[in-house]
């Protein structure tokens, strides 16, 4: 919430944001800006908005929004319009969505250390739903990570599940990822429930607009503290084996 969009560009161009006044208004813009509206927004001048196609796959609800009275409109000599398809993902957001996800990486990593992936699966409208990898360290860890992930930063207010696994799990993998939910988890131990959250205003199927639950599923391995049984040991490949398997395959020119 403390960096602005302007330094933000800058972070991911390795340049600052060169900034010009406005020709109305002593707001700045970007320099390299394609196209420059100016305007006022009065207070309390609502107008409805919508049906629009939006990135869920769904056409959203007719709802009031502030309204912005264009006074002035500027722009470069054949200027380009910038925009996205949009539609039931993956789509150009959702490919904007991949980029940015490895933005976030390094910022969890710097709060969690014991983070060793983080992914937001473009199926999931690239926010709605986060899968996590972890090195475990203590009974209780994935719990403890899934409420990380939900309050440290603002964009992951409307994730509605996150999902934890150990570091021996792909998070970009889906067959690795429903191996672990459907070996390591018991439905009833291993899941979080919270109830009355901040949810997308899109999401329709939360219970009002803009309030919903969130699921957290513990897909790790469970310690002592978490369970008395005997916990399985995951069968793993002999690489020299492997390798060798490989080469028959290859002769027999099987891919």
């Amino acid at each position: 919430d403390s960096l602005s969009e302007y330094a933000f560009a800058g972070l991911l161009r390795g340049s600052r944001t060169e900034l010009i006044k406005c020709r109305g208004s002593n707001l700045q813009v970007p320099a390299s800006a394609e196209i420059v509206l100016e305007g006022v927004i009065h207070p309390g001048e609502m107008a409805n908005e919508g049906p629009y196609g939006d990135h869920t796959g769904y056409y959203n609800e007719v709802d009031s929004f502030p309204v912005l009275t264009v006074e002035r409109i500027t722009h470069r000599i054949k200027p380009i319009y910038h925009s996205t398809y949009t539609g039931r993902p993956p789509d150009e957001p959702a490919i904007l969505g991949v980029a940015l996800n490895e933005v976030f990486v390094p910022i969890l990593q710097k709060q969690f250390p014991e983070i060793v992936d983080f992914y937001l699966p473009p199926e999931g409208c690239s926010y709605r739903m986060a899968v996590v990898t972890i090195k475990k360290q203590y009974p209780g860890h994935a719990k403890r990570v899934m409420l990380g992930v939900w309050s440290f930063l603002r964009q992951f207010m409307y994730t509605k599940f996150v999902i934890v696994t150990d570091d021996d799990i792909n998070a970009r993998d889906w067959n690795d990822v429903i191996w672990a939910i459907t070996t390591r988890m018991d439905p009833k131990r291993d899941t979080v429930m919270i109830d009355n959250t901040p949810i997308d205003y899109l999401d329709f199927a939360s219970p009002v607009s803009g309030l919903g639950s969130k699921m957290g599923l513990d897909a790790t391995n469970k310690w002592p503290g978490e369970t008395t049984r005997e916990w399985g040991r995951a069968i793993v490949k002999d690489e020299a084996t492997t390798r060798r398997v490989d080469e028959i395959w290859t002769q027999l020119g099987i891919d």
